[in-house]
């Protein structure tokens, strides 16, 4: 049996291969990019410095290096992870709950339109019930509606897609199986 220590020394090593793997070709592709826009483009060739070109050509590759590093360690973590009995999976009574989980991590842009669009409904018809000056004219609305709504996009994107990471953390899809 291997202790916690091997098994985490095999899993860093397992994510840095899969890491490495991935982030190859986007670090090719990006120092191949930004050596091509340093030789032809007058303009990026000024504008940047070495270090900005450097950082340029190494984002990507470290991004998608720790983005596949991480879903290695996930699919280590999911595969390690004893199966449930069907017995404790069994829920008895309401369920709803579950299948809205269910349908969150299914269909996340959905619930993510379905929390907007009712915002941004909401914040036109502020803006547009509002007492406003005579000159004030329908685009006006519209921009601050727009400039609302953003912040309200941004604050549901967040705590959407945040739920949904905590929730597949937590083990979500569920299975409703009855046996």
């Amino acid at each position: 049996m291997e202790d916690s220590s091997t098994r985490a020394q095999r899993a860093t090593s397992y994510a840095v291969s899969e890491g490495l793997s991935a982030a190859a070709p986007w670090g090719l592709a990006s120092t191949g990019a930004v050596c091509a826009g340093h030789k032809w483009h007058a303009g990026f060739s000024r504008s940047l410095g070495v270090s900005g070109k450097c950082a340029l050509a190494i984002m990507p590759p470290l991004f998608v290096f720790s983005l596949a590093g991480e879903h290695a360690v996930n699919r280590l973590m999911s595969q390690r992870e004893a199966v449930v009995e069907k017995s404790e999976r069994k829920s008895g009574g309401f369920t709803g709950h579950i299948k809205a989980v269910n349908f969150l991590m299914d269909h996340t842009l959905v619930c993510f339109g379905l929390a907007v669009a009712p915002m941004y409904g909401a914040i036109l018809h502020y803006e547009l019930k509002r007492p406003r000056p005579s000159t004030w004219r329908l685009s006006h609305s519209i921009i601050h509606t727009r400039v609302y709504g953003q912040a309200a996009a941004i604050a549901s994107l967040v705590t959407i897609f945040g739920a949904k990471d905590f929730l597949g953390k937590m083990g979500a899809p569920w299975d409703l199986d009855d046996e």
